[in-house]
C-alpha cells in the first residue's frame, strides 16, 4: 500500500480544492441539498428559490392593483398607486467548518480509501484521495445545514454548532407570527394532527387559501408524521391511497398542492411544528454567496502534533419573499 505523507496532504488538497472550488461547494448550494430522488423529500432549489449575493439581496414581489376604467378617450387618468413594490431584505451570515484531524484518523481513512481502490470501487486518477477527505465532511456539512440550521437554527455569532449558524425556518416563523405579519386569516385553529384525523386537518389549512391563489404552483412542507396521517387517514376513510398516479404523484388529493417532507421538521420538542405550511414555490428562499473571497477550503499540517487541519468558509442564508403568502393550522 502506498504510504500517505500529512505534509504533503496538506498542500495536495488544498490545491485540489481550489481547482474544484465551484464542483465542491455546488454540494452545497445545489446538489448537497438535492433531497432524495423519487420520494417527497426534494431538492431545496425545487421548492426555494436560489438567490446568489455577497451581502444583501432584496425578494420583491410586485404587486398591481385594480387597473380597469370606463373607456373615455379624451382623458388620460393614471392609476398612481395601482403598481405597488413590496420589498424584504434578506442577508447571507458566515459559516465555517473548523476540523482537525489526528494521523492516524487520515492514515485509517487513507487503508479504507485505498481499499477500494484495489476493490476497483474508486477509481484513484478521477477520484483522488484529496477528493474523499473533502466528500466526507462535504455529506455531513449538507445534512447539518438543511436538518439543523435551515429549518431550526437561531443566529448566534459567538456560537460553535450548527443550531445557531442561521436564523432558520421555525424560529423566523415564530418572530413573524409574534409581530402579526402572518395574519389571523392565514392560521386555522385545528386539532392535533393524527392518523385518525389527518385529511380533516390539513383541509383546513387548505381551506385558508384564497381562490386567486388556490390554482398557483403551491407546496405544502410538512414534517413526514403528518404526510403519514393524512395518507393513512385518507385510505381508512376511503379504501384507496390518495396517490393513484403513482408514489411521485404527491399532490393533496382535490388540489394542485405538492407535499414537501423536510426531514428536520420535528413534531415534539422545543421546535416541534404543530402543523404544515402551506406557500407558493419559492416564496422562500435559499441565498449563497459564491464569490471567490467569500468561499475557501484550506488544510494545514501541524508537524509537531502530527495533526490536519480543515478549514471551510463560507456563506449562506435563508428567508422569504412575502409573509402574506403562508397559510398553516395552530393547534387549539
Amino acid at each position: 500500500m502506498d504510504s500517505v505523507d500529512l505534509s504533503l496532504l496538506a498542500t495536495t488538497a488544498t490545491d485540489y480544492a481550489r481547482d474544484n472550488k465551484d464542483h465542491i461547494f455546488g454540494k452545497i448550494y445545489a446538489g448537497g441539498m438535492a433531497g432524495k430522488p423519487g420520494t417527497p423529500i426534494k431538492p431545496v432549489t425545487d421548492y426555494m428559490m436560489p438567490v446568489v449575493g455577497n451581502d444583501e439581496v432584496v425578494l420583491t414581489e410586485l404587486y398591481i392593483e385594480s387597473v380597469l376604467q370606463p373607456g373615455n378617450k379624451d382623458a388620460f387618468n393614471p392609476l398612481t398607486n395601482a403598481v405597488k413594490l413590496k420589498p424584504r431584505r434578506a442577508k447571507v451570515k458566515p459559516c465555517k467548518v473548523d476540523l482537525l484531524f489526528k494521523e492516524s484518523t487520515i492514515l485509517a481513512l487513507y487503508k479504507s480509501y485505498y481499499g477500494q481502490v484495489r476493490g476497483g470501487k474508486i477509481d484513484r486518477t478521477t477520484f483522488p484521495f484529496e477528493a474523499q477527505v473533502i466528500e466526507k465532511v462535504f455529506q455531513k456539512l449538507s445534512t447539518d445545514l438543511r436538518s439543523v440550521a435551515l429549518i431550526n437554527g437561531q443566529r448566534n455569532d459567538a456560537g460553535t454548532t450548527a443550531l445557531e449558524a442561521m436564523d432558520g425556518l421555525f424560529y423566523k416563523m415564530a418572530v413573524a407570527k409574534e409581530a402579526s405579519r402572518i395574519a389571523a386569516n392565514q392560521i386555522v385553529t385545528i386539532n392535533a394532527i393524527t392518523q385518525a384525523n389527518g385529511v380533516a386537518e390539513i383541509e383546513k389549512i387548505i381551506d385558508l387559501v384564497p381562490s386567486d391563489y388556490f390554482y398557483e404552483d403551491l407546496v405544502c412542507i410538512t414534517p413526514l408524521k403528518y404526510k403519514q396521517a393524512y395518507e393513512r387517514d385518507y385510505r381508512s376513510k376511503f379504501n384507496d391511497s390518495p396517490y393513484n398516479g403513482g408514489f411521485d404523484k404527491m399532490n393533496i388529493e382535490g388540489t394542485m398542492i405538492e407535499f414537501v417532507v423536510e426531514p428536520g421538521m420535528s413534531t415534539t420538542g422545543a421546535t416541534a411544528f404543530e402543523s404544515p405550511i402551506i406557500t407558493t414555490r419559492e416564496n422562500l428562499a435559499w441565498l449563497y454567496d459564491d464569490e471567490g473571497e467569500q468561499t475557501r477550503i484550506e488544510f494545514d499540517y501541524d508537524k509537531r502534533s502530527r495533526s490536519l487541519a480543515y478549514m471551510i468558509d463560507f456563506q449562506v442564508g435563508f428567508d422569504w419573499a412575502m409573509d402574506s403568502l403562508f397559510w398553516m393550522g395552530d393547534v387549539a
